[in-house]
């Protein structure tokens, strides 16, 4: 038969695995930032440009 299941154990586990996570993303906050502002410039741009080859192809429809 087996033993019921330990919640305890299992927060344990779970809290000790979280947090060098967790302080590995502390500790890289500044990069990780960097680069999501990077990323999100680089998506910022991709979508004017594509708004603008929309604009010119409707005016050359015209």
């Amino acid at each position: 038969m087996r033993p019921p299941f330990d919640i305890e154990f299992a927060f344990k586990g779970i809290i000790g695995t979280a947090s060098p996570v967790i302080g590995v993303i502390t500790s890289f906050q500044e990069q990780i930032e960097w680069h999501l502002r990077i990323a999100s410039l680089v998506v910022g741009l991709a979508v004017g440009v594509m708004s603008l080859v929309a604009m010119v192809r409707k005016l050359r429809r015209r």
